[in-house]
């Protein structure tokens, strides 16, 4: 038969005495099984039953009953026994942390956009020429006669809007030909008025050697009158004449005429060098 312990650690056989014979009969005790009794009262209350077949001794008065947290991981990690952890594959070793640092290896955060490279700066534009805008050589336009021999594109009349969306404009007319239209391309553009075709609307030519202007119709749809006449052909132009292209009404104003020409005026620069 096998021994079992009393409340103070004594081992006896259960069949021989029904009570622990080394505590003088304060202990009673009920065999239930063979090799599975166990102590049903406890009179010292200082000692604690063992759950178990070993002995408690003075220095293990009580047996835990709540088990002990397991230590923490070091660094704050969850360990991998956690239930919220899944063991990692055997024979697997964490890698290294690499440096974000390292110039091979950085990353860029979540939703990181490089910066856009600052655009180029554009070159500043070059000053027009003083006489009067744009060189036509620029443009792409036939150099006129008059330019060609004073080096310079000289002003020899002008059109004043006296009616109509430009009203209170003035437009210069250069020697040659002079196009008319809505157009950035002609050589007077009139703006805000729709019944002028874009281009070629009407032309006002100038004639240095014979000393004369004419007003010639265009490739536009709608019909230029000058003072209330139709134009088909090229027709001469006087002071103040007026020019009608519908909305639109210009007044010419000359420059060069009976009383004073570029030319007269080269000629008599000229002379007096001499």
């Amino acid at each position: 038969m096998a021994q079992i312990e009393c409340g103070r650690g004594h081992l006896y056989d259960p069949e021989k005495y029904p009570t622990c014979p080394y505590c003088k009969n304060n202990q009673q005790i009920t065999v239930a099984a063979a090799g599975r009794t166990a102590p049903i009262r406890v009179t010292d209350t200082s000692r604690t039953a063992p759950l178990s077949g070993t002995p408690v001794t003075a220095a293990q008065k009580t047996a835990p009953l709540t088990p002990q947290p397991a230590p923490a991981a070091p660094g704050g990690a969850i360990p991998v026994t956690a239930d919220s952890k899944t063991m990692p594959p055997r024979g697997y070793a964490p890698q290294a942390a690499i440096p974000v640092t390292a110039p091979q290896k950085t990353m860029p955060p979540r939703g990181y956009a490089p910066a856009a490279p600052a655009p180029a700066e554009a070159p500043e534009p070059t000053a027009p020429p003083k006489f009067h805008g744009p060189s036509v050589l620029d443009a792409g336009k036939t150099v006129g006669m008059m330019q060609e021999q004073m080096g310079f594109d000289p002003v020899v009349g002008w059109l004043a809007c006296v009616e109509g969306p430009s009203r209170g404009k003035s437009y210069t007319i250069r020697g040659g030909i002079n196009s008319i239209g809505r157009g950035d391309r002609m050589d007077i553009t009139i703006t805000g008025d729709r019944t002028i075709s874009m281009e070629n609307h009407a032309r006002i030519s100038y004639s240095d050697r014979n000393n004369r202007f004419n007003l010639l119709p265009g490739d536009g749809r709608n019909i230029v009158y000058l003072n209330g006449e139709e134009v088909f052909s090229a027709t001469p132009l006087q002071a103040y004449d007026l020019i009608d292209f519908g909305e639109t009404k210009l007044l010419f104003v000359p420059l060069c005429g009976e009383r004073f020409t570029w030319k007269q005026e080269a000629e008599q620069t000229e002379h007096e060098r001499v």
